[in-house]
């Protein structure tokens, strides 16, 4: 499949500095805590962590930030994709982009209907050139994107999963797996009625379940793509709302799936309209103005981000690389009247 033209942009925009604020683990919690809060991410150094410290880390700085009690998400208990686990909560990020191709920034599970709050990662080991991680700023984003942000407030977000069948495709070997082991179920009416139900993917109408092409099925939902994120000052003190954008247009377009054969996702309008060339376009060149950060990590260094605040990407790399991430919970983004209800 052709890929568009992301590579040469990521690999050609001028790079961020680092803007993001550092503390060392020794600070304690309060002060990545307090970083987290004002800025919206904080990189934690220190000596590679085990798993369970890469947790409590990460934990440790979203409640201190004003979220106590938000917990560990599980990614692979909702999402459309099965990551490889390292260790309960803790999945390895190399799932899915090769290394010679760069992430197309997105907002962690940002195509479901709830979407989780922070995510973490941990540099266990640095590849020898590249793989830099980059964080996008989905509030400047909704702002470059000018009158298609209304366009997303408007009709949404739709996204496609295509899967495998045990009998009609018992090839298939995408990470989205077999829809019989997705909806725990040989019983294509159960499963066509267990996705209709699902709030968590596409809200209260759920997902679509349908057959698709040589054997496969496909699963769809729509979901909202604009949300309001309370923007917070160095003072801590809350300022006006902000609109950000939360997507994952560009690493599930089936323009940029990899591999070959079938396309295992893709993204439309919510309406169920392809985007245009030039929508894409657009949604590429809003994407790279963006970029707010560009960093190398160093093994032990451990970053957390407000998931709903800037989306992530990474670049290119050669040589071995092992970064693992985990999320937190997750909540129903503020859509707009929502957001007009309260104030």
């Amino acid at each position: 499949m052709a890929v568009w033209g992301w590579l040469s942009l990521a690999v050609c925009q001028v790079e961020a500095a680092s803007a993001i604020p550092v503390v060392h683990r020794s600070q304690g919690p309060e002060a990545a805590g307090s970083m987290l809060a004002s800025v919206g991410a904080v990189l934690i150094k220190g000596e590679v962590p085990t798993s369970k410290e890469f947790e409590n880390l990460a934990m440790s700085a979203w409640q201190a930030a004003g979220h106590p009690g938000l917990g560990l998400g599980n990614y692979n208990k909702v999402g459309t994709v099965q990551r490889p686990m390292l260790s309960e909560g803790i999945y390895d990020v190399a799932a899915g982009a090769p290394a010679h191709l760069p992430v197309s920034p997105h907002s962690e599970q940002a195509y479901l209907y709830q979407v989780p709050r922070f995510c973490g990662f941990v540099c266990m080991r640095a590849a020898d050139t590249g793989g830099e991680l980059q964080l996008f700023d989905n509030v400047l984003l909704g702002t470059e994107l000018r009158n298609l942000t209304d366009k997303l407030a408007k009709l949404g977000l739709t996204y496609f999963r295509v899967m495998g069948d045990q009998v009609h495709s018992a090839n298939w070997s995408y990470a989205t797996g077999m829809w019989q082991d997705r909806f725990g179920t040989t019983s294509w009416p159960e499963a066509k009625r267990l996705a209709s139900l699902d709030e968590m993917m596409g809200g209260k109408p759920g997902a679509e379940l349908g057959p698709w092409l040589q054997g496969t099925v496909i699963l769809n939902w729509t979901v909202p793509a604009v949300t309001w994120i309370n923007m917070t000052s160095n003072s801590h003190e809350k300022t006006k709302p902000a609109k950000a954008v939360l997507q994952s247009i560009l690493d599930s377009h089936k323009s940029v799936n990899y591999g070959t054969g079938i396309p295992a996702l893709h993204s439309t309008w919510g309406d169920g309209s392809e985007f245009e060339e030039w929508e894409l376009a657009a949604f590429r060149a809003a994407v790279t103005r963006s970029l707010w950060v560009s960093v190398k990590l160093e093994e032990g260094d451990v970053v957390v981000v407000d998931n709903w605040h800037y989306a992530h990407g990474r670049l290119p790399y050669e040589g071995p690389r092992k970064h693992a991430a985990l999320i937190s919970d997750r909540f129903p983004r503020q859509v707009q009247q929502q957001q007009e209800a309260c104030v």
